[in-house]
């Protein structure tokens, strides 16, 4: 244990280890949420929502370009687990580091197993934390800013060990570059900052080099490092005001470096920075070549700016109360807000250790409580352990776990969270649409390590107590397992039903739709599944989605009109080859770009008659009419007899216009019947007022057409959330088709298909109409209403 290299080769080995069990657990297919937009961007170099990630995408396309095996979205979660991987080793190089000091005068920098299994539980624990692990498996961002942490906490560890030499000026520049080129992926990275800078004060402060100039030089060093942060953060969030701020720090660091004789350092951090943040270059250039994903389409340097400034969302700051918008009339933030925010980063905080067992109770408690419980303990006993050893990372550590934890939780002013405090705010609009954990991702991990050198305290600790208990010592390090196998169920994304759901319910949706269909969608989850589908695996292209949350905005409007048509191909979908035209049909409108930019929401001031082919309907005065609304009338009028106009179940009857009898539901979608009279021989009563359904497709199309995976196998589906709303969705054709055959009096079939539908979405009004439907009646007409049922779930 003399020798005090680095380890790489052990690093190497962990974080291989790490990549296994990743790859143990890898999501086969797209995911929900962002995923499926990274993915199809990465395929097609194209530009997901605002910032747009640049470096994200050109990652994601050189590693779903260059790995010969498996689909295209598999290679892009495969290198999401490749770079979180790669952090655990970074990281198990600190800890093994931080082990081998000296500390309070004990021997124990000579004990391997002090050294090295403290490093490997530290890497493990932090690893396989539930959130770490399950956006591992994905194709997300979250992963590759948890790099850019890890080397540079790696990389500054290096600088102190080459104080005094050009080496170490060279090093905290390539910590200067991380921080700017990751920027391009998400701003997540930049908040190891303040631990960089904490890092080298504390050292600089503490161990001052014995020449009077280099001391000066790493006084400036450190000065210019805070003042090109600070510069950094402006760049990432676009505001003149930061960027002035960091602009005056920066000067007064460079004017302090030129009395130090460190002008050229500053000069090289201003350069690296450019270097590093260009590529946003990428952005301005690939949506001048109109790419078929193109969000907020940054061709100019005004729209460039407006990406990288996120206005296209809503404007919230700390001081807001996030369930109001801001603005004049925001109440402010609360004392109650503050405390639901803090009692949701600690729900949080107790998923990461055990979360596979969060559904099973122990004398009216969770289990999981006594297991979160345990590491915080362990963790504080390593934080103590970490400040004894090496004060210095300990300051690093801890300002990276605040930052990235409490600090950000506060900064984010995020909603109430999906899951709790309903009882406080009791509207869903008040809450965020998903749990945010993965945004506190590294604090995570920082506790991880911190728990991971807390059981070398516990293994110093038995040996200290006698050679019994030596003995047995090192088996304490085999807790660090427990985080992997008690959160594999949870954080897994390749073994549970809901394994291929996005892609099953992408390609059901999409295969819901006629040749050349338009398709009305709403949110994440029924648009980047559908541009996964399209754009990368070319299923169904010939159908135009168009996503009413970006209906708004008058570029998404513009795109419409301009994407090219594509072809209908009758081997992906026969069941509609006698549907296709001859010919594909125009552009999806005709609107100018001095018509579209001109459109803003208003109340309309006299009724308007709106009529295209059998549609009639009018609108009162007083209506008012979103931008979104505007082009969906304006797609109706267009298209009624060039194409056949549907809205997805998910998109809302809140979307639909007012044109909901002139509705048929066909499987996930509800096509307009503008161009013909609908067959009635074909139609019984659906599950929404007044809208019917087409039976024999819906029948076939559920039976016969849609995918379900793993779905029907397991004896339950106890699933996350979003899983569960979708299978709300996908139970709800299920549900109609049950009724259309009640309707007709046979019974056996719609038992079959009512099965099915109580099978993804159990209920207990269903289930007594089962048991009914068992028993032999051949007639029962009346079914729950379809929100109790989650049908209509967003």
């Amino acid at each position: 244990m003399n020798d005090t290299r680095p380890p790489y080769l052990p690093a190497l080995a962990i974080g291989l280890l790490v990549f296994l069990g990743y790859l143990f657990t890898l999501a086969p297919s797209v995911t929900f949420w962002d995923a499926g937009e990274f993915i199809a961007a990465s395929k097609i170099l194209g530009i997901p929502h605002p910032p747009g990630t640049p470096l994200f995408v050109l990652l994601g396309n050189f590693f779903g370009t260059i790995i010969p095996i498996g689909n295209f979205a598999w290679r892009t979660n495969l290198m999401t687990a490749l770079f979180s991987a790669t952090s655990a080793a970074f990281f198990f190089l600190v800890v093994v580091q931080v082990l081998r000091e000296r500390g309070a005068g004990s021997g124990e920098r000579e004990d391997p197993w002090y050294v090295y299994g403290g490093g490997i539980a530290a890497a493990l624990i932090s690893a396989f934390l539930f959130t770490v692990w399950q956006n591992s498996n994905e194709t997300e961002v979250y992963m590759v800013a948890t790099l850019t942490i890890a080397a540079s906490c790696w990389l500054a560890w290096l600088w102190r060990r080459h104080r005094g030499t050009e080496r170490a000026a060279h090093l905290l520049l390539l910590i200067v570059y991380l921080g700017a080129v990751s920027i391009g992926n998400h701003l997540m990275a930049l908040l190891v900052g303040p631990a960089i800078i904490a890092f080298v004060w504390h050292v600089v402060r503490t161990a001052p080099l014995k020449d009077e100039a280099n001391r000066r030089a790493e006084w400036a060093q450190l000065a210019v490092l805070t003042g090109g942060w600070a510069l950094l953060i402006g760049m990432g969030l676009g505001s003149k005001g930061l960027l002035i701020v960091g602009g005056v720090l920066f000067v007064v660091a460079a004017a302090y470096a030129l009395m130090a004789g460190s002008l050229p350092f500053a000069l090289t951090v201003l350069l690296v920075s450019a270097v590093g943040v260009s590529t946003y270059y990428f952005l301005y250039v690939r949506a001048g070549l109109q790419p078929f994903i193109n969000e907020a389409d940054p061709a100019t340097w005004d729209r460039l700016l407006s990406v990288i400034r996120r206005e296209q969302y809503p404007p919230r700051s700390p001081f807001d109360d996030p369930t109001f918008l801001s603005g004049p009339d925001n109440p402010g933030r609360t004392l109650t807000i503050m405390m639901v925010q803090a009692l949701n980063y600690i729900q949080y905080f107790d998923w990461q250790w055990s979360n596979s067992i969060a559904t099973t109770t122990l004398a009216g408690q969770t289990p999981r409580v006594f297991f979160t419980a345990f590491w915080f303990a362990v963790g504080i006993v390593g934080l103590q352990e970490i400040k004894r050893r090496d004060p210095s990372v300990f300051w690093m550590l801890l300002v990276l776990f605040l930052t990235t934890g409490p600090a950000l939780m506060g900064y984010m002013n995020f909603k109430p969270g999906f899951s709790i405090a309903y009882n406080i705010f009791p509207d869903g609009n008040m809450h965020e649409v998903r749990d945010r954990d993965y945004f506190f991702t590294v604090s995570f991990q920082a506790w991880g390590l911190f728990a991971g050198v807390g059981l070398t305290s516990l293994y110093a600790l038995l040996k200290r107590r006698g050679a019994q208990f030596a003995r047995v010592a090192p088996a304490i390090f085999a807790l660090a397992l427990l985080p992997m196998a008690l959160n594999f169920q949870a954080a897994s994304r390749k073994h549970g039903p809901a394994a291929r759901l996005a892609h099953d319910f992408a390609v059901n949706l999409l295969q819901s739709v006629e040749p050349y269909g338009i398709l009305f969608v709403n949110g994440d989850n029924d648009t980047f599944p559908l541009w996964w589908a399209q754009e990368v695996e070319g299923i169904r292209q010939d159908v135009a989605v168009v996503n009413l949350s970006l209906g708004n905005t008058d570029w998404y409007l513009r795109q419409l009109r301009d994407n090219p048509v594509r072809p209908f191909r009758a081997e992906q979908a026969p069941w509609f080859a006698d549907l296709a035209p001859d010919s594909a049909p125009p552009r999806l409108h005709s609107m100018t770009d001095a018509e579209i930019a001109v459109l803003i929401p208003r109340y309309i001031e006299r009724p308007l008659a709106f009529r295209a082919g059998r549609i009639e309907q009018l609108y009162p005065a007083g209506t008012p009419l979103m931008v979104k609304d505007v082009l969906m009338l304006r797609l109706i009028l267009e298209n009624w007899d060039k194409r056949p106009v549907f809205w997805s179940i998910t998109a809302g009857g809140q979307n639909w216009l007012g044109l909901g009898d002139r509705m048929i539901q066909q499987g996930l979608a509800l096509r307009l019947m503008a161009d013909r009279v609908p067959d009635s021989t074909r139609l019984e009563r659906g599950l929404w007022d007044g809208l019917p359904v087409d039976l024999p497709r819906t029948d076939s199309l559920v039976n016969i057409i849609y995918q379900y995976s793993r779905l029907f196998d397991p004896e339950t589906l106890d699933l996350d959330p979003t899983s569960t709303g979708i299978l709300y969705n996908l139970a709800n054709p299920h549900l109609a088709a049950g009724q259309g055959w009640i309707e007709r009096g046979d019974a056996e079939r719609a038992r079959v298909v009512l099965e099915r539908a109580y099978k993804l979405a159990p209920n207990p009004q269903l289930g007594s109409m089962l048991q009914q439907l068992r028993g032999g009646m051949n007639f029962f007409r009346d079914l729950p209403p379809v929100d109790t049922l989650g049908g209509n779930q967003p």
